[in-house]
């Protein structure tokens, strides 16, 4: 996905959103379609208390001002049926699409939502991972009713991967500005309303959120009448509430494929969705919170990078991209980058091998020839529920060199503070990070950067001056440049946490699933308003 910025001004046709727009002739929505996911995320429903991944189970009611091609990448319209980009990236002017009704007849869709969305996102305290980025905001113009220009200091190259529903993750859906102030944030947590094909019912925290069809919906009709989302925490369970039929879909990861097709159940695999690798935590000198005595953190930058090294090592992820992944997806080196992007040259996507006996020498070196104690938390996060197993099997092999691993499960909602607060220094857990955008410094910027509202990865000057040249750089060819030949090369010398590599999306599905055209890299569930009934289109 290129974005032309600098002078060239973008301009999506009126045409082509009226396309997007005309509502498909559907029959009325029949029947329950039930899913079984590993987490909902934190169960909130506001713009500012939302964290970020939370679109598994959002998704399906909210909407975005764009979403993107499902082919070509390309951005495409959505609740804005137009836009333009001026000034090499810092105006950005939304036109709106007239007549989207909020759910319950709460209102028609205006700029006045947009703005208000937007500084929601962005005011102090706020626990969505998107709000350092939407403070980059200098002022935000309305135009007229249907109309918006916001104003940057420096050039947001990709401010529409922010605004886009068609990436995992970029949370920035509209809300009710009249109806959340009426009825106050505790009212409209109670009851979400939003502008999507799926209207809010039930949300029992911890057990089930439930919606319903909004029939004759500008975009598209759903299929089904009710869409029910059961948090199931064991993939053991969910396969066999497929199996028993009590569910028609779910989440499950790659080391249960061989077995999903013994059982004849469908499966439906996305490549190329989320980056693996192991956090290590406590990667923020200059915070509060930072411990000089974490191993991998420690002052010293060279013992400290021996230990990171020595992590790697012992870890065999070939075998646990086999067994724990099923094979779906690649062992690689450099971070956040796919065997397919243009920056990825042959030697950062060489993994680091399997060297357990070296891996001993480093600790030793490194001033722990008895290994040090790590809490390894077990945590699976929306989309990705296979990441316990994940870090079960890093924590194994880090046993096998003399590291003491405490094994601690917890739930997303309840890490998340600690993320956002960086409040687990020591701490290592397994983690996947999803494509936000088509290039790895988007995400990045989200999760590492010092400024940024969540800490999962590291924090570093000198990632920083990387992440701010990269989003302000208006040239893609010189962005590729950047990443391959800078930034990708000081990422795997310096060595930030434990690489396991790229990994595949897998869905099981029941007999009830006919046709579900899913979008390429993106990794929650999504676009459940288009899928068929089983024989039906």
């Amino acid at each position: 996905m290129r974005q032309r910025l600098g002078v060239i001004v973008l301009l999506v046709t009126a045409l082509l959103g009226a396309a997007a727009a005309a509502p498909v002739e559907a029959a009325r929505p029949e029947g329950t379609l039930t899913v079984a996911v590993a987490t909902f995320g934190n169960e909130r429903w506001l713009p500012q208390l939302y964290v970020g991944a939370e679109d598994v189970v959002l998704k399906p009611m909210y909407e975005n001002l764009l979403s993107r091609d499902p082919k070509t990448g390309e951005l495409t319209p959505m609740l804005a049926e137009r836009w333009k980009v001026m000034d090499g990236g810092r105006t950005w002017t939304f036109y709106l699409r007239k007549g989207v009704q909020f759910h319950g007849g709460r209102g028609e869709v205006t700029a006045e939502d947009v703005r208000f969305t937007f500084a929601s996102i962005a005011k102090e305290g706020s626990a969505n991972s998107l709000a350092p980025e939407f403070r980059l905001i200098k002022s935000m113009e309305i135009e007229d009713r249907y109309t918006i220009t916001l104003r940057f200091e420096k050039p947001s190259v990709a401010f529409g991967n922010k605004v886009n529903q068609g990436l995992f993750a970029s949370a920035a859906f509209i809300h009710p500005k009249r109806y959340i102030e009426s009825a106050g944030e505790e009212g409209a947590e109670r009851h979400p309303v939003a502008t999507g094909p799926w209207k809010f019912v039930e949300h029992v925290r911890g057990d089930r959120i439930v919606y319903e069809a909004v029939e004759n919906h500008w975009r598209a009709t759903p299929h089904f009448k009710r869409l029910v989302f059961l948090k199931v925490p064991e993939p053991a369970t969910r396969m066999a509430m497929l199996r028993a039929g009590s569910v028609d879909v779910i989440e499950i990861g790659g080391e249960y494929v061989e077995e999903l097709k013994k059982v004849g159940v469908r499966t439906l695999v996305i490549p190329n969705v989320a980056w693996v690798y192991v956090i290590l935590g406590g990667q923020w000198p200059t915070k509060a919170t930072y411990d000089r005595t974490v191993p991998w953190a420690l002052p010293d930058a060279e013992r400290a990078r021996k230990v990171r090294l020595a992590l790697n090592l012992a870890v065999d992820k070939q075998t646990i991209m086999q067994r724990v992944l099923g094979g779906l997806g690649s062992a690689v080196g450099s971070w956040m980058t796919y065997p397919t992007d243009p920056w990825a040259t042959a030697t950062l996507m060489k993994p680091y091998p399997y060297d357990p006996a070296k891996a001993k020498a480093l600790l030793a070196d490194a001033g722990y020839p008895n290994g040090f104690e790590v809490t390894m938390n077990l945590t699976a996060w929306p989309g990705r529920g296979y990441l316990p197993d994940a870090g079960e099997a890093v924590a194994t092999y880090w046993e096998k060199v003399g590291i003491k691993v405490k094994r601690r499960p917890v739930d997303r909602a309840v890490f998340s503070a600690d993320f956002r607060a960086r409040a687990y220094a020591g701490v290592a857990l397994a983690y996947a990070a999803p494509v936000v955008g088509p290039e790895p410094w988007d995400i990045l910027m989200r999760i590492s950067h010092s400024k940024g509202a969540v800490q999962l990865f590291l924090e570093h000057p000198k990632l920083d001056e990387f992440l701010d040249r990269l989003a302000t750089e208006p040239s893609y060819a010189e962005r590729v440049r950047i990443m391959r030949d800078e930034m990708g090369p000081w990422l795997y010398e310096y060595i930030p946490a434990v690489a396991i590599g790229t990994a595949h999306n897998i869905t099981g599905v029941g007999p009830k699933v006919g046709e579900w055209p899913l979008i390429p890299g993106h990794m929650g569930f999504h676009n459940w308003e288009y899928v068929t009934r089983a024989g039906r289109r």
